[in-house]
């Protein structure tokens, strides 16, 4: 499986991945530095009350934004192949079909989980260092924070790794790559938005239950690739 995903990963290329990857680092830092210094300075309604509620916004972000980016990566790696037939020639090798597609959704979900994570330290360091300086949030950093953010964070990169396999299902009835993005959107403005501090992905139970769903159905929906006429 290791090796599949090897070379799946150079088929793929992987720097392109990477370069996918940092852009949306950027981005997210971005958005979140700009909020910051935008409404930081509000004293009446103020986007962060506390160092907690920045650490939350972050997470937040990072994982709608590798949610819609896994489904990117689902529909150039599963859906474009069966769209355009070309995972015919892929199953024609003298490898199970089932190692095949398993192997690229063990990359998606691997690489939405590690993301997560990476983006959620990098971004935390960068705004924890900017409040450093221009010190809109007064509440001290505590340790017990910290470690409790980054437990959230290890069950949360989990939950959008699982989510992230969601979409796969609804671009694989009509295999297509815009339905697949799409559905991703939907999920993220159901699971991720915030209204007045709340979203359901804080209650950690949806986002793992989602998870859990995500690769149920995503098993099912393979378990017979080997017997199946894909032509």
């Amino acid at each position: 499986m290791l090796q599949l995903i090897k070379l799946e990963m150079k088929k793929g290329r992987l720097a392109g991945y990477l370069w996918g990857s940092l852009i949306a680092y950027f981005f997210i830092a971005g958005m979140m530095l700009l909020i910051y210094f935008v409404d930081g300075a509000n004293i009446d309604e103020p986007a962060f009350r506390d160092h907690a509620d920045l650490l939350s916004m972050i997470d937040l972000l990072v994982r709608a934004t590798f949610i819609v980016y896994a489904s990117v990566l689902l529909s150039k790696l599963i859906i474009g192949e069966f769209r355009d037939n070309t995972i015919a020639l892929l199953f024609a090798y003298p490898v199970s079909r089932k190692k095949l597609i398993f192997a690229k959704l063990a990359m998606v979900f691997v690489w939405t989980f590690v993301n997560v994570i990476v983006a959620n330290l990098l971004v935390d360091l960068i705004l924890i260092g900017v409040n450093s300086v221009a010190g809109y949030l007064t509440d001290p950093l505590q340790t017990e924070l910290l470690f409790n953010h980054g437990l959230n964070v290890l069950m949360q990169a989990f939950g959008a790794a699982g989510m992230s396999l969601l979409p796969l299902v609804a671009g694989l009835r009509k295999k297509s790559v815009p339905t697949t993005i799409v559905s991703s959107i939907a999920i993220v403005a159901i699971v991720c938005s915030n209204n007045l501090g709340f979203s359901l992905s804080s209650i950690i139970a949806v986002p793992l239950s989602l998870a859990a769903l995500g690769i149920m159905i995503t098993y099912l929906s393979f378990r017979n690739i080997d017997r199946v006429d894909v032509g």
